[in-house]
C-alpha cells in the first residue's frame, strides 16, 4: 500500500484523532464489544466449571486412578500420591435429622495440602477420644451440626453381622460446591470402617495411560474418567457444544462489519470522492476501508473478550458463596472453582469473527463505495 493510503488508513482508524472523535466513532462497534464480551464470559465460565468438576472427580471421586490392589512405587510416577481407602455406606444421624451417606475411611495424611486447599477443608482440633469425621458444610447444615460437634454413623460390622452405631467428633468440614458429592460423602478413620478396600492414586500425568499400565501389570485399575463415565461424557458434550455455538455466533457476528464499513464510507464519502479524483483506484479505496473496518472490529473484539474475562473473574468467586442446597438446579454443577482461561478457544472465536468480517467486506464493499461516490458527486 502506498504511503499516502497507509496514512489515510491510520487517520481514519483513529491515529492522531481527538478523544472525542475516537469515542464517537467507537459507538458503532459497541455491539461487537457486547457480543464478544458475552461469548468470552460464557466460554470461560463453562470451561472453568468443567475443569473444576474434573478436579472434584479426582479429589473426591476416587483419585486420578482407583486401584483394587496396592500398586508398587516402581509402577507409579515420582510425584504420585497413594492413599489407602475403605468405602462403605452408612446412616448418618444427629439429634435433628438423618441422611444416607457414602463413607470413606482414610488415614490422616489423606488431606494433603493441595487437596485440603482445593476442597476448602477446615479442620478443628479433636480434644476427645472419639474418632473424627469430616463432612461437607452442606451435609452439616442438613443434619443441623457444625465442626466441633457430635454426630453418629450406623456402620455395618462383619464380626457382629449387623450394623452398629459409632459416635464421632466432627473434626472438620469441606466444600466443593458440587451437590452430587457434598450431600452424601463423609470421611472418617479407616480403622473403624469395614468395607471395600481400594487405593487412590493422585497424579498430574495421564490418568488413562496410568490406569491402563497398572491393569496390564495385574493391578485392577480405572481412571476417574472411566469411573465417572456418564459425568465425564456430559462434561465433554457440554463444552464441545458450547464451543461450536460460540464460534458460530462469533462467525455470524463478523458480518456486522459490513454495516460498520457502510457507516464509515457514508461518513467519509467526500474524502473518498476526493481520493478517487486524485487518482486513487476503486480497488485501493476498497482495500483501505477493509483495513479500517477490520482494525476497528479487531479492537472491539479484543476489548469485548477482555471484558468478558474480567466479568468471569468477578462472577466465579461470587458463585462459590451460593448455598447449592438452596438451589436444586445447582446440585449437578460445581459452584466452587477457579477461573481457567481457554486461550485457544478465545483465539479461535476472534479469528472466526475477523474471517467472516473480511469475507463479507471483500464481497460487498465495492458496491457500497460506488453508491457513496455517486452521492458525493451529486451533493
Amino acid at each position: 500500500m502506498r504511503p499516502s493510503l497507509a496514512f489515510y488508513v491510520r487517520r481514519k482508524a483513529g491515529r492522531g484523532q481527538s478523544l472525542g472523535w475516537k469515542l464517537r466513532t467507537s459507538l458503532s462497534t459497541l455491539l461487537v464489544v457486547f457480543i464478544m464480551m458475552a461469548l468470552s464470559f460464557s466460554m470461560s465460565f463453562i470451561r472453568s466449571m468443567a475443569d473444576g468438576l474434573e478436579d472434584v472427580l479426582q479429589l473426591l471421586g476416587g483419585g486420578s486412578v482407583t486401584c483394587l490392589a496396592e500398586p508398587e512405587a516402581s509402577m507409579l510416577p515420582d510425584e504420585a500420591i497413594v492413599s489407602a481407602v475403605e468405602s462403605t455406606s452408612a446412616l448418618a444421624y444427629s439429634g435433628d435429622a438423618t441422611a444416607l451417606v457414602s463413607v470413606k475411611g482414610v488415614d490422616e495424611d489423606y488431606f494433603f495440602p493441595s487437596r485440603r486447599e482445593a476442597l476448602d477443608v477446615q479442620i478443628v482440633e479433636n480434644p476427645t477420644s472419639l474418632h473424627s469425621v469430616v463432612v461437607s458444610r452442606q451435609l452439616a447444615d442438613q443434619l443441623g451440626v457444625e465442626a466441633g460437634g457430635r454426630m453418629a454413623l450406623m456402620l455395618f460390622d462383619s464380626s457382629l453381622g449387623r450394623a452398629r452405631p459409632v459416635y464421632l467428633f466432627i473434626g472438620g468440614t469441606y466444600n466443593t460446591g458440587y451437590g452430587e458429592f457434598d450431600s452424601v460423602l463423609v470421611f472418617t478413620s479407616r480403622a473403624i470402617i469395614d468395607g471395600q478396600s481400594s487405593w487412590e492414586v493422585m497424579t498430574e500425568g495421564d490418568a488413562d495411560a496410568l490406569a491402563s499400565s497398572l491393569s496390564s501389570a495385574g493391578i485392577p485399575s480405572m481412571s476417574y474418567r472411566q469411573a465417572n463415565r456418564s459425568i465425564w461424557a456430559n462434561i465433554q458434550l457440554s463444552v464441545t457444544s458450547l464451543s461450536v455455538i460460540v464460534i458460530l455466533i462469533a462467525f455470524l457476528a463478523g458480518f456486522f462489519a459490513l454495516s460498520l464499513a457502510a457507516e464509515y464510507i457514508e461518513r467519509d464519502r467526500r474524502d473518498i470522492a476526493f481520493m478517487l479524483l486524485m487518482g486513487t483506484s476503486s480497488r485501493e479505496m476498497e482495500s483501505c476501508y477493509v483495513r479500517i473496518t477490520l482494525k476497528r472490529v479487531a479492537v472491539a473484539a479484543t476489548a469485548g473478550t477482555i471484558l468478558g474475562l474480567v466479568l468471569a473473574s468477578i462472577a466465579i468467586p461470587l458463585l462459590s458463596h451460593l448455598d447449592a442446597s438452596a438451589f436444586p438446579a445447582l446440585q449437578s454443577y460445581v459452584t466452587n472453582f477457579s477461573l481457567h482461561i481457554p486461550v485457544l478457544m478465545l483465539i479461535a472465536m476472534v479469528i472466526a469473527m475477523l474471517l467472516s468480517a473480511s469475507v463479507s467486506l471483500h464481497l460487498s464493499l465495492r458496491k457500497a463505495l460506488g453508491s457513496s461516490l455517486r452521492q458525493a458527486l451529486l451533493s
